[in-house]
């Protein structure tokens, strides 16, 4: 990279800085420790407040520019290499990466590129803010991660020409939540006296809750103490509190003061930011266009200097905390799964060359010596748990007795109850549908069925029953029990993928690649499931993944329509030549 695009990248945030504390409408709150106030807590300051503006983060050579626009997040705009948008698109498999590669420059900011994409014809101006969209959502995940840093707020800052995108805030800070360390987000509420309260309508539609989240919602039907939902919880208290601070963050419970942690804004500074925000509408409304830009000249160069490639982070220094994160996740979600040929990705009828290839090329690309200098302890332990279940699945499978008994274990769970293995109907859950709400020939408790089974058979169904109502968390749970306590019955973990499918969150959506390919490997000769599958990644913009996997269910059913209409719809928005 040049040193004078160095050195005019770094006179133009000094000037932006000087320019922000000389601003009569900035105040000397509005900026701050992410150590002593994390991402998330500010964003939900802001949507309660509606404040519009830019947030900048900065964290050693990273950083970024988070647009709020009456307290809903608008655009998110990043130097971390990885979530730009042509890396963002190779990693999707949303556009051809020869078509990429052509199209899209080093030299091009995130705007630039997608317009050139449209214009050469790789997308259509919708396809993009889904691109888009997803990137933003993407690039947020990490930034919430971050317990360091600076951070600081302009009110006077404005979106892009590009305007907003529909960005679903509340999965992300869920998310978010549960990955930061326990000891630190318990520590975020401090005073056990705070009063919780329950929130009147929640949309479980975009939230998938963890067994132990529905748990301790579950208490909290009337206003309550902290002290005493710690008493009635019988969890660990730090456990409670970073779960009662998880459903805080994620809008399903509500904080009613009391004592609690440091707020990012006084209510001071909330007037000012909205007295600064009006008079840049009102000044824009009145055609006073110098009054408007000069109030908002450094907010958004700030922030087009976070998206230029240009910027020192992006061009000279590796971006390793969003690499990383993307690996960390990819082995956390792989090892989600309760099938040994899952963990591997490899088929039941594998080779022994293959899952030692197999097992090779995951070993190379997830030991945990990889991560050592750049993750914590806390992460590092649960990476190291996560590649062990890797290698332990490796050990049984290389070894042929040990394979074949863990063959026959599979094969006696396959049939729990009746001898029967469940299937379910070819319907959608991109149609609206839960998986649970599909047609289904579920196990009954007959002779011969262990307790287990049973159990897992009546948990299945009580899935099912959540579904039909509408409350998709709960289904979600039972789901993931009835998996938990038949890992061999394919229907379970297809009910269970198709479910977390539906969720607009990252990370979720990849566990229900998981447990979608769990059940093909334990029923290959389901055309339905190669469907289900196959709509998570159009749903995902990898639409080769898509078109292979309808193509197999085509291969097993011919005559399966819906597989042959989706795969000619996905043909028809390829580029031509």
């Amino acid at each position: 990279m040049p040193r004078h695009v160095t050195r005019v990248a770094a006179v133009a945030f000094i000037l932006c800085f000087v320019a922000r504390q000389q601003s009569p409408f900035f105040v000397a709150l509005m900026n701050g420790q992410l150590s002593e106030i994390p991402l998330a807590e500010i964003l939900c300051e802001l949507t309660a407040a509606k404040l519009s503006g830019a947030l900048g983060l900065k964290r050693e050579r990273a950083k970024a520019v988070i647009y709020v626009q009456e307290g809903g997040v608008a655009q998110v705009a990043t130097n971390l290499r990885p979530y730009r948008l042509g890396a963002s698109l190779r990693r999707w498999g949303a556009i051809r990466e020869e078509i990429v590669e052509s199209v899209v420059t080093d030299a091009m900011t995130d705007v630039a590129a997608g317009a050139a994409l449209v214009g050469a014809g790789a997308c259509t101006k919708v396809e993009l803010q889904e691109f888009l969209r997803r990137q933003a959502e993407e690039s947020l995940l990490p930034l919430l991660l971050w317990t360091d840093g600076q951070w600081s707020f302009d009110p006077r800052g404005r979106l892009p020409e590009s305007g907003p995108l529909k960005i679903e805030l509340p999965p992300l800070l869920l998310e978010s939540a549960r990955r930061l360390p326990a000891a630190y987000a318990a520590a975020r509420w401090p005073d056990a006296g705070e009063l919780l309260l329950p929130v009147a309508a929640v949309d479980f539609g975009r939230l998938s809750l963890l067994p132990a989240e529905a748990f301790i919602l579950s208490r909290v039907d009337a206003p309550l103490r902290l002290r005493d939902l710690l008493a009635l919880a019988g969890l660990p208290e730090e456990q409670t509190r970073q779960l009662a601070y998880t459903l805080t963050l994620g809008g399903l419970l509500q904080r009613a003061g009391g004592g609690g942690s440091r707020r990012a804004f006084t209510p001071e500074a909330i007037a000012q930011a909205q007295a600064a925000t009006a008079a840049v509408a009102a000044a824009a409304n009145n055609g006073d266009r110098a009054s408007a830009g000069a109030q908002t000249r450094t907010a958004v160069s700030a922030g087009d200097a976070v998206a230029d490639r240009h910027d020192t982070a992006s061009s000279g220094a590796p971006a390793a905390t969003g690499e990383t994160q993307l690996e960390i996740d990819a082995l956390l979600t792989r090892a989600c799964s309760t099938i040994h040929y899952a963990l591997l990705g490899v088929d039941l009828d594998a080779s022994p060359g293959e899952i030692k290839r197999a097992y090779y090329a995951l070993a190379k690309r997830f030991h945990p010596d990889r991560f050592l200098r750049e993750v914590d302890d806390e992460m590092r332990v649960r990476v190291e748990q996560a590649f062990a279940r890797i290698a332990q699945a490796y050990e049984i499978l290389k070894d042929d007795k040990a394979r074949s008994a863990y063959d026959k274990t599979l094969s006696a769970n396959s049939s729990p109850a009746s001898g029967a293995r469940p299937r379910a109907a070819a319907n959608s859950f991109a149609s609206g549908t839960n998986a649970g709400q599909r047609t289904v020939t579920t196990p009954g408790p007959a002779a011969g069925g262990n307790a287990t089974s049973h159990k897992a058979a009546e948990l299945f169904q009580q899935g099912v029953a959540a579904a039909q109502v509408g409350n998709h968390a709960a289904a979600i749970t039972f789901f993931a029990e009835a998996v938990r306590r038949a890992p061999g019955e394919a229907n379970y973990h297809a009910s269970y993928g198709g479910a977390l499918a539906r969720s607009a969150n990252a990370a979720t959506r990849r566990q229900a690649e998981s447990e979608l390919r769990a059940a093909i490997m334990l029923d290959g000769g389901n055309a339905s499931y190669r469907v289900w599958l196959a709509e998570l990644y159009q749903a995902l913009g990898q639409f080769r993944r898509a078109e292979a996997e309808l193509e197999r269910a085509l291969t097993i059913d011919p005559k399966l329509t819906a597989a042959r209409q989706m795969l000619d719809r996905i043909k028809e928005r390829k580029p031509k030549g």
